[in-house]
């Protein structure tokens, strides 16, 4: 038999022989690459929604009833020539009304005070939506002459950012002690065979084998095992969202499916080919070091 046909015969037997072996490395594979492919889908969403409270986040200046339509002009000039402002929205005291007539309840408290209370206001979009820079450019606008109050919505924004960074940080510590617990079990477990081969690798040795060519089953099984560990990780995320999908569109009405973007499919064969290569490297590396601590030993 051919050198590389030994390889891969040798290796197709650890696969077979030590079923239970390869189960607990294999499991322990597909719940580490699975932690990693939810982190991945995670911080994906937390990018989107990021975007999303970035766009909806504003400044909204409140004007006092007595400023003229003049001194309006005037103060949509002055914030229109500021360098940090990319979006100015005027609404009257009317539009304020029409805007919270249609909350029934609303209409009628409105309609029972009889005059409208609303005030008329500028919304303001920011090129740069830090905290320092919003709270320089909310007190010069109060500054202004006929505003009467500003306000920025992006306190509520900014916890909810701070705990999906949280959320994320968790996700990278859950991750990072799977794959090193993985690493870990497929070193111990590759120790096992070799331990258990220990006498035709003595033999095989003896006879003029090198290193390489003893370590090349194992590292064959560690290549395997790790890209069979990305394709049950796959398997198990595509039934986990499966499932989401069905409770989300049977208890909420919400198709997850139609909420996606047109480039999912390229990023799903992108993520799915990522997790696969990133198993392989994994039983690779384990696989190496292992059985280059036994030969030594």
């Amino acid at each position: 038999m051919m050198p590389g046909g030994f390889l891969f015969h040798e290796a197709l037997r650890l696969l077979l022989n030590r079923k239970r072996l390869n189960l607990i490395s294999l499991g322990a594979i597909s719940l580490a690459l699975m932690a990693l492919g939810l982190l991945l889908v995670l911080q994906l969403g937390v990018f989107k929604l990021v975007e999303f409270v970035d766009e909806k986040v504003e400044v909204v200046a409140f004007l006092n009833d007595r400023l003229t339509d003049a001194g309006v002009q005037t103060l949509l000039g002055k914030i229109h020539a500021s360098s940090q402002v990319v979006g100015v929205e005027y609404r009257t005291k009317e539009d304020a009304l029409k805007e919270f007539s249609g909350d029934p309840a609303l209409k009628r408290f409105l309609d029972a005070l009889g005059a409208n209370p609303l005030p008329a206001s500028v919304r303001i979009q920011l090129r740069e939506k830090t905290a320092e820079n919003v709270a320089y450019f909310v007190a010069w606008l109060n500054e202004q002459e006929g505003v009467e109050e500003s306000t920025y919505g992006g306190g509520d924004a900014d916890r909810l950012l701070k705990f999906l960074q949280l959320v994320r940080l968790g996700g990278i510590l859950l991750t990072a002690v799977l794959t090193v617990a993985a690493m870990f079990i497929i070193a111990n477990i590759i120790s096992l065979m070799v331990f258990a081969r220990r006498e035709e690798i003595t033999i095989m040795r003896m006879i003029g084998a090198t290193k390489w060519f003893v370590r090349g089953p194992f590292l064959i099984w560690g290549l395997v095992q790790g890209a069979l560990g990305g394709v049950a990780a796959t398997g198990m995320m595509f039934g986990i969202w499966k499932i989401l999908s069905h409770y989300a569109w049977q208890d909420v009405g919400v198709d997850l499916e139609a909420l996606l973007p047109p480039q999912v499919q390229s990023w799903a064969l992108a993520a799915v080919a990522g997790l696969i290569g990133a198993g392989a490297l994994m039983g690779f590396i384990s696989s190496l070091t292992a059985v280059g601590r036994q030969l030594r030993e």
